[in-house]
């Protein structure tokens, strides 16, 4: 069987591919590349496949002369990043080559029903090629949409969800906490940040006695009388005090919070370390998925709020 190759067809389908992988590799990489520089790029590798079909050199066709066109056209589509992100690029160029040219590879015997001598095995159907092109095009679409919300996501979650660890009386407690930018609860005493923290969560740095009456009062608001008058004469007397909110259907609320020795709130690359913060217990969860179980006052990473902290190495 023989197949009667067009050079139109070949330069057409090498950009369209090239433009596809490029459009991908940029959206799960998330380094910005204009239109017009991955139209520049895949321009270039279609052009070396041309030359190539023209003017066949045993050398261009080689592994290397390969790998410099990649990291040629991955600078065309991208600019100059750092060698390691360049590097990150294109690994993920060649994954997406390697998953898009399978697609079409694969959709073409799909649709064309395979050839039928099994000496041609490796032959594509040519007449299901652009077909084939077009459902991969599609599905490149979704794929590289569907990429983008998730590393969206993934960076939000980043960005909100903290790990924090509450220390108190040499015990630490380490939990996921949301950055609330709706929490600006204070200490009406010493104007101190809140963090609201789920009861089950902290449950294991309370006295004995709170433990008890928090149970008892089984969702609804514990005698906080109770509470405090339990802990008098105790070293957790000045540790423990009533935090006044208000929230949609709540006008006037009370929280049970207590002073820790300390909590450390990991941003970034740096450790907050963060003393002078009130931690309010909630007796009910927090998040449904159970994906944080503390909210965080966005006070505690201010620097000039007057908020004493310190920076430790991560």
């Amino acid at each position: 069987m023989t197949y009667t190759v067009y050079l139109d067809e070949v330069l057409a389908g090498n950009l369209v591919m090239n433009f596809a992988i490029l459009w991908v590799t940029a959206r799960f990489s998330r380094c910005p590349a204009p239109l017009w520089r991955l139209a520049a790029a895949a321009a270039l590798g279609a052009l070396y496949v041309m030359a190539i079909f023209l003017c066949p050199v045993p050398l261009a066709a080689g592994l290397p002369a390969k790998l410099a066109l990649s990291v040629v056209m991955l600078l065309v589509a991208f600019g100059f990043p750092p060698w390691r992100t360049l590097g990150g690029i294109l690994v993920l160029f060649y994954l997406c080559s390697f998953g898009l040219g399978g697609l079409v590879f694969g959709l073409s015997f799909l649709l064309g029903g395979g050839p039928g001598d099994p000496s041609q095995l490796f032959a594509m159907p040519q007449h299901f090629f652009w077909p084939a092109v077009a459902i991969s095009l599609l599905i490149a679409w979704g794929v590289g949409q569907a990429g983008r919300t998730f590393l969206r996501r993934r960076q939000l979650k980043g960005l909100f969800h903290l790990p924090v660890t509450i220390t108190l009386y040499g015990r630490r407690l380490r939990l996921e906490a949301l950055l609330d930018t709706g929490n600006q609860l204070a200490d009406p005493l010493s104007h101190a940040p809140v963090i609201v923290v789920e009861y089950e969560a902290v449950r294991k740095l309370l006295p004995e006695a709170v433990q008890r009456l928090l149970s008892r009062a089984d969702g609804r608001d514990p005698d906080y009388a109770a509470i405090l008058e339990s802990l008098r004469d105790t070293r957790w007397a000045t540790r423990f005090r009533l935090i006044p909110f208000s929230s949609l259907g709540r006008a006037h609320g009370l929280l049970l919070g207590f002073r820790p020795d300390e909590v450390e709130v990991v941003f970034g690359r740096e450790r907050l370390k963060i003393r002078d913060v009130i931690v309010a217990i909630y007796q009910r969860r927090l998040s449904p998925e159970a994906g944080y179980r503390a909210l965080l006052n966005p006070r505690l990473l201010e620097t000039g709020a007057g908020i004493p902290f310190q920076l430790a190495p991560n």
